[in-house]
């Protein structure tokens, strides 16, 4: 059996163990900024249409190998949902308040994703590199830099992927400083719903590669997605 890192977990049944798992955790910024445009509606929209085009384009046990977490931050991190197969996910009804606690989201994310490797090492199954799925539409109200350097350190060290996705005049000058930036992009007119159908393609390419990275995937991206500039 893997070594196990130092975290806590528990001992859930993998579904269809013997099977490559890949696991997201989906950081949302449900601050008080996000009733703009009707963002965090939009953010809602795109969640159920994540979880409709997962279950509708792959077969069974596909969807049972895909494991999602939901977490969001505004003045508090919240964990709404742990990591669970996409057929098991539960929709929630996402609401915008407060301020944007990132720092401690990242963390959050990062212990998350820490235990659900270790499910898997106890469970004997094999996994693709785990993926952070940031969206903002802004930047941390509370202190970053310890999350951003064990970000670095797990990204360098091989031990998850992360992404970040911002609307409107979001930070792109503090998340250059947590994200790497080639994972920087910024979406139009709060287009959830194509951005998470995106990642839903994303998600099933990364279970059917034989890229052990989980990173190399090639899936056309909405138009609303765009590419932030290095300068």
């Amino acid at each position: 059996m893997a070594k196990l890192e130092q975290m806590d977990f528990d001992d859930t049944p993998v579904k269809y163990s013997t099977e490559k798992h890949v696991a997201c955790v989906f950081l949302l910024d449900t601050s008080s900024s996000m009733v703009r445009n009707d963002a965090i509606g939009q953010l809602n929209e795109g969640l159920r249409a994540f979880k409709e085009q997962t279950l509708s384009s792959m077969d069974s046990r596909a969807k049972a190998c895909i494991d999602v977490a939901i977490v969001t931050f505004d003045s508090e991190v919240n964990v709404i949902q742990n990591f669970t197969p996409v057929e098991d996910m539960e929709l929630p009804e996402l609401t915008a308040c407060g301020q944007t606690v990132m720092g401690a989201a990242l963390e959050q994310g990062m212990d998350m994703i820490t235990r659900q490797k270790n499910v898997y090492a106890y469970a004997g199954t094999p996994y693709f590199r785990p993926w952070i799925f940031c969206i903002t539409d802004g930047g941390p109200n509370d202190d970053y830099r310890d999350a951003a350097e064990r970000l670095k350190w797990m990204e360098s060290n091989k031990k998850v992927v992360a992404y970040c996705v911002g609307v409107e005049d979001f930070r792109v000058d503090i998340m250059r400083q947590i994200f790497n930036p080639d994972n920087i992009f910024g979406l139009k007119n709060c287009d959830f719903t194509g951005l998470f159908k995106f990642v839903s393609s994303s998600l099933a390419a990364v279970r059917t590669s034989t890229d052990e990275s989980g990173a190399a995937i090639e899936v056309d991206a909405p138009a609303t997605m765009f590419k932030i500039p290095l300068d």
